[in-house]
């Protein structure tokens, strides 16, 4: 008896570990949807629900009771984490190697 409840405690006890991993569950289960129907240049972000309004983006889906994942379209310049679509590279320098003094 001793040893079914010790086994519950540790559950009870793994389940923020769970509950974080449930996010980016989430996040990947979209963004593998959003690829999958050719959507790219977008970004899909884990805020706090009370602050999905501000984010300027559309609420898609929801985790961890209190978060909400949001979906910008185009490329996020502030964050920098897009979600889907190839990244573009950084211009290249027109000076292949400048001899300052």
């Amino acid at each position: 008896m001793k040893v079914q409840m010790g086994i519950a405690v540790l559950a009870l006890m793994s389940l923020p570990l769970l509950a974080h991993a449930s996010c980016d569950s989430v996040k990947s289960s979209i963004d593998a949807k959003l690829k999958a129907n050719g959507v790219s240049h977008y970004t899909l972000d884990v805020v706090d629900a009370d602050q999905a309004d501000k984010n300027g983006g559309k609420v898609v889906g929801q985790c961890q009771g209190n978060k909400a994942i949001v979906y910008t379209r185009g490329q996020a310049a502030a964050s920098g984490k897009e979600a889907g679509g190839p990244s573009k590279p950084a211009p290249a320098s027109s000076s292949a190697g400048s001899g300052g003094g």
